[in-house]
């Protein structure tokens, strides 16, 4: 009885552990980080169907025009989007000296637009460079047998300084443009050559000063504003997706790389932010977080990070719901992150996407 007593007591002693092991075990499967960002269909866009359009924001009012159409033709009509009445309305386009354009380079700065750069329909890389001020109306007159008749649309275009030619003499498309406070930044692109080059302009004396960019040459990079910083990546270097990551800083005119969009392993620590990588795609920023998805790496994505320029990390956020796309444009007003236009393949959208970083998916 001796030994069978303390073979049942071995036994229980036993179980009891497999048990504790079993819940310890479901425990720690319980404890799931929650992923965040509610995707809602939007307020469909105005204009026909397009692609490699640009986009900038003036007082809380999104501006967007022109890019290429499902036939490929250049567009140069501009569109007004006022999150607050969730309401589309056109406005002047650009004016006729002003080229249609595609991947075009857009910034805003002092209440004003900048658009410039792009292809044209005859294959030109454009370098001219427009500002738009919505405050200023154009107003138009024709005399049709006798009659004249008085046209007034939102906005007025005045050509600025054209931007600087590339080293070998030309224009460029798929520029990156930012702003940081009252002044604009375009760099990089592609004019027969890759670019790594960055530019600042001076509204108030017209100029561009060449302000070097340390980082790979690049097409179709992406770029948004975080407490005055402005953080620049994506986009592809001698095609093949740039994992490069830089954060440029105008108080001190210095630029800062930032962690690499790749799987990296060393003695400094680990990371895998190799999904983030992609060129063609949608940033924008909300709430002190920069945020990209959209575009492709070899194929479409649906995926969607949020940057905390404070850790320097990424974070995995809610798909996109929307289909797949290349050369959409995005914007980010208030608490709300906008994505719209561009396409996959033959397919060119005028749908627009909106994204609340911090609600759950319904």
């Amino acid at each position: 009885m001796k030994n069978f007593s303390l073979r049942a007591g071995r036994f229980l002693t036993l179980a009891l552990l497999l048990v504790g092991l079993g819940l310890s075990s479901c425990k720690k499967d319980d404890t799931t980080t929650t992923v965040t960002g509610n995707w809602t269909a939007g307020n469909s866009f105005p204009g026909v169907t397009r692609s490699g359009s640009v986009s900038f924001i003036i007082n809380g009012i999104a501006y967007v025009g022109t890019g290429n159409d499902v036939s490929s033709v250049r567009l140069k009509d501009f569109y007004a989007f006022d999150p607050a009445k969730g309401s589309w309305t056109q406005l002047t386009p650009m004016p006729a000296a002003a080229p249609a354009r595609y991947m075009a380079a857009a910034f805003a700065a002092n209440n004003k637009g900048y658009v410039g750069t792009g292809f044209a329909q005859d294959g030109t890389y454009l370098s001219d460079f427009w500002q738009f001020d919505p405050a200023t109306p154009t107003v138009t007159s024709t005399t049709t047998n006798g009659t004249t008749t008085t046209t007034t649309t939102i906005g007025t275009w005045t050509r600025i300084k054209d931007f600087p030619l590339t080293t070998t003499g030309t224009g460029r498309r798929g520029a990156v443009a930012g702003s940081v406070g009252n002044v604009g930044y375009v760099g990089c692109g592609f004019g027969g050559n890759y670019e790594k080059d960055m530019y600042k302009y001076d509204a108030a004396t017209n100029s561009w000063t060449d302000i070097g960019f340390p980082g790979n040459k690049r097409v179709n990079a992406s770029a948004f504003t975080l407490n005055n910083v402005m953080y620049m990546g994506f986009g592809t270097s001698n095609n093949t997706t740039d994992t490069q990551f830089w954060a440029f800083d105008p108080a001190s005119s210095t630029w800062t790389p930032k962690r690499s969009l790749a799987n990296i392993s060393n003695s400094t620590g680990s990371y895998d932010y190799s999904g983030v990588a992609r060129t063609q795609t949608a940033t924008f920023a909300v709430n002190n977080k920069g945020y990209v998805t959209v575009g492709n790496n070899g194929s479409n994505l649906l995926t969607c990070y949020e940057y905390d320029p404070a850790a320097d990390n990424w974070t995995l956020k809610n798909p996109f719901t929307g289909s797949g796309r290349s050369l959409p444009v995005a914007f980010g007003i208030g608490n709300t992150g906008y994505v719209g236009l561009g396409a996959t393949g033959a397919t060119a959208f005028d749908d627009f996407w909106n994204f609340d970083p911090n609600a759950a998916q319904q």
